[in-house]
């Protein structure tokens, strides 16, 4: 028998042991990253297995799990990804459990609703009918301070690649490299890593945005100066998504919003959850597409339960859309409320890894992170504030490691800090700058010297029936020989005409801020009539194969010419020009000095022009970033860039031969056609009351080369047809894949179909019909080659066209069969002809 004091002593120590178990805690930390990049996974879903107990991780993937009781393990699951169990020590206290998950291929099961409609309907609906008091679009102006984090490394490394020897020389870093990212972890080689402090703006009407870049550390694998990438590296330029807009655009793509207006054509939903993220509880809805082909996005979003607001998003494009080049794309944003109720972005991840070109090569993996704080809304800025969309300023430059721990936003982990050392090692290995410099060279057409620049490669030879091989060597200063005068120019020769051809021209740029520039040109080479590359405008491909074959209609061209321009304010640009031009003609050319005599009329085979150019272009809310002493255009919003353009002859000024007038007026646009696709067109009008040759008029664009051109009638021939006014219009859409996607056998080859029509009214005065008619027998030397008739068209019967084709075959070619409608009994007409070009597009 047990005495009551022994009774009290054994049932006093069960409680303790009991209560100790009872209150006894355990604590999981951990983080969640992608096992291809070392990427964190937010958002991702961290369990007990058997047990209704877990948490989910945070934007950074790290999660903390604290439990009473345990299981045997724990798992983390996240959409797009293949789950992973790890055992739990089965002990009180605090352990550490990291996940690295693997990418899967996903298809979301249809939910079968046997009453009523899907309940994430009602959610999407209610996204969309708040959606004016929750954009930020809603707010007049808004502002924050940004910390932003870029970098670019090469991924998916072959086997046969890491045999290579230069390979081998950084294989130890390699290794170490793979130690960070995980035991799942696959292996990157850092190339280039950066970091940004900025404050960036916006004010909605009328559009304006600028990133003001304050601090800059930038570090990489062929890096020359910091100011053409810095501008990149703000991030909030390139990275600024809302999805909120119909389409989520990036690399000349259009991406379906899931909660935009075409959401329920374009994906499947799926209520998975309720959580509290933030303070804000919220609806977890998953999303795929409907089409796995077509531009839209995987993933899962959260949604605020009481005013319908975007909280967060984790939103992936796969492989098996109909891109190229492209393994995956993710986009993760975490949404802040603003005072006035529209919501900002807080944080952004950006990820785009390119898959390898060939088995036996490598990718590449960009990534992207943006912080925002201290946000300010509805106080904009003067519109004159906004005129350098990208600003560094003077002192951005700051590699010290003590600035950059106080002054991030978030600290960076450790595979950021080896990545960094990492790009030390491999930029310094010879065969890795000589692989730099070449793909430089591709990209730029030019190789970089200290102070000047050699090329454009694409100009450097060409045979032709006039000059034989030409060659030619051009350069161009670059902002290390002076920030403010660039001189440019070039040399050639003709193994047959034996002239030398030559160019030379000094600038004086003005101002940056708001693009001034001043220059003189001197040029000797030899052209062709309407190939010139005024006419042929940036298609610099097209232009330099129009220098290759017969070469008929061509004319040596001696100019001068002093420039000024000038953007006032943002969008619109003058240009100021005085030029004299000498017209050589190398084929059989003459014209009547006087018309009304008619063939007793003088005739004479050449001439020379003396005109003054005033030309003004409008393209609303386009952004540049500088590249050294040249700036690059990002975007216009796809509203029409207009382009008028005044030409005023002197006769007997500098040995001009006429007195002219001569309008013209173009506009360009890019579109969107909701599900149908992009469309983009060209509309131009042309006017001169004057009397002059016809190479003066508008000699109408044609093309009898292989290679298609958008700005060409494809079907026309050179010097075809001349016009004094005329009016056309160019229309080329591309349905993406909203044909091919949905043809189960050639879906997978990821062709696009694509459309044209090109539509050209035009005269000619029956002066200027006149003047081109022959007078006075002349005779013409052996160099001259045909003549040419310079016909115009019938006022009433107008030039016309179509075109179809296919694009993206093996993910470079174009090939597209046009059809001339009209103007079928014209000498020597095209009825039918296939054009094929190639580019590299996403």
């Amino acid at each position: 028998m047990i005495s009551k004091r022994l009774f009290r002593i054994l049932t006093f120590g069960l409680l303790l042991i009991f209560s100790g178990n009872i209150s006894a805690q355990y604590i999981i930390t951990g983080r969640v990253t992608d096992a291809s990049n070392g990427d964190p996974v937010p958002f991702a879903n961290v369990a007990l297995k058997g047990k209704n107990i877990g948490t989910a991780t945070n934007f950074d993937g790290v999660f903390t799990l604290r439990t009473k009781v345990l299981s045997d393990s724990l798992f983390a699951s996240f959409v797009g990804y293949k789950s992973r169990y790890k055992v739990i020590t089965q002990s009180p206290g605090t352990q550490t459990i990291n996940f690295q998950l693997e990418s899967a291929n996903r298809a979301l099961e249809e939910v079968v609703v046997y009453s009523g409609e899907n309940p994430a309907f009602r959610i999407i609906r209610g996204v969309i009918a708040n959606r004016e008091k929750n954009d930020r679009k809603r707010l007049t102006a808004y502002e924050y301070d940004s910390y932003s984090k870029m970098e670019l490394d090469v991924d998916n490394i072959s086997a046969k690649l890491r045999e290579k020897k230069f390979m081998k020389k950084i294989d130890k870093a390699i290794e170490k490299f793979e130690k960070i990212a995980g035991e799942d972890g696959k292996p990157v080689i850092p190339t280039f890593i950066s970091e940004s402090i900025s404050k960036f703006y916006y004010r909605e009407s009328p559009q304006r945005k600028k990133e003001l870049i304050e601090k800059t550390n930038v570090k990489g694998v062929g890096v020359h100066d910091g100011g053409f990438i810095s501008q990149l590296v703000g991030g909030n330029l390139l990275a600024n998504y809302n999805f909120y807009d119909n389409y989520v655009p990036f690399f000349g793509k259009d991406f379906t919003s899931p909660i935009g207006d075409n959401w329920k054509g374009n994906y499947k939903y799926f209520l998975s959850d309720t959580t509290e993220i933030d303070g804000h509880p919220c609806y977890e809805v998953e999303f795929d597409p409907k089409r796995v082909q077509d531009l839209v996005f995987t993933g899962k979003m959260w949604i605020d339960t009481t005013n319908f607001a975007l909280v967060q998003i984790d939103a992936s494009v796969g492989k098996g859309a109909n891109l190229n080049f492209i393994e995956k794309i993710k986009i993760q944003q975490e949404l802040e409320r603003t005072s006035e109720g529209a919501w900002l972005p807080a944080k952004t991840r950006f990820l785009i890894d390119i898959e390898q070109i060939t088995k036996n090569s490598a990718g590449m993996l960009l990534k992207m992170y943006i912080s925002n704080r201290n946000f300010v809304v509805n106080q904009p800025k003067p519109l004159s504030f906004y005129d350098l969309a990208s600003e560094i300023a003077e002192d951005a430059k700051e590699p010290d490691p003590n600035f950059w721990k106080a002054a991030r936003f978030d600290s960076l982990s450790k595979q950021d800090l080896l990545a960094s050392s990492l790009i030390d090692s491999v930029r310094n290995i010879p065969v890795v700058k000589t692989y730099v410099e070449v793909a430089e060279i591709v990209v730029s057409g030019y190789k970089r010297f200290r102070n000047f620049d050699i090329g454009p490669y694409i100009n450097a030879i060409a045979f032709n029936k006039l000059e034989g091989m030409r060659l030619r060597l051009g350069f161009r200063t670059n902002p290390d020989f002076d920030k403010h005068w660039i001189l440019r120019g070039f040399v050639g020769f003709g193994t047959n005409d034996l002239r030398a051809k030559y160019s030379g021209e000094i600038d004086y740029l003005f101002s940056k801020k708001r693009w001034t520039m001043a220059g003189f040109r001197h040029t000797y080479d030899v052209e062709r009539i309407g190939l010139t590359q005024e006419l042929i405008g940036d298609n610099k491909l097209f232009y330099a194969f129009t220098r290759w074959g017969n070469f008929s209609g061509a004319f040596y061209r001696r100019e001068n010419e002093f420039f000024f321009t000038k953007e006032p304010t943002k969008g619109l640009s003058f240009t100021v020009a005085l030029t004299h031009r000498s017209f050589d003609p190398l084929f059989r050319f003459q014209f009547r000095e006087n018309p009304e005599l008619g063939k007793d009329s003088p005739v004479k085979d050449n001439y020379d022009e003396t005109f003054f150019t005033f030309e003004t272009r409008f393209a609303k809310n386009e952004t540049f970033i500088m590249n050294g002493n040249d700036r690059i255009t990002l975007d216009t919003k796809r509203i029409p860039v207009i382009t008028f353009r005044y030409q005023r002859g002197f006769k007997d000024v500098l040995g001009g031969n006429f007195d002219y007038h001569k309008f013209t007026l173009k506009a360009y646009q890019t579109f969107r056609l909701g599900t149908l696709g992009r469309s983009a067109y060209t509309l131009s009008l042309g006017y001169t009351p004057s009397t002059l040759p016809a190479p003066l008029l508008f000699p109408h664009l044609g093309n009898e080369t292989f290679f298609y051109n958008r700005n060409a009638f494809n079907t026309m021939k050179y010097f075809e047809f001349v016009s004094d006014k005329y009016a056309s219009i160019q229309y080329n859409h591309s349905f993406e894949g909203l044909v091919f996607n949905r043809i189960p056998a050639i879906k997978k080859l990821k062709w696009r179909l694509v459309a044209s029509a090109n539509v050209l009214f035009g005269s000619q005065r029956k002066e200027n019909v006149e003047l081109m008619q022959e007078g006075k027998p002349r005779p013409f030397e052996s160099r001259y080659l045909d003549r040419y008739g310079f016909d115009s068209l019938d006022p009433s019967v107008p030039f016309v066209e179509v075109g179809y084709g296919i694009d993206n075959i093996f993910k470079i070619f174009r090939v597209q069969a046009f059809h001339r409608l009209t103007y079928l009994d014209h000498d020597k007409a095209t009825p039918f002809t296939v054009k094929a070009s190639m580019h590299f597009q996403f």
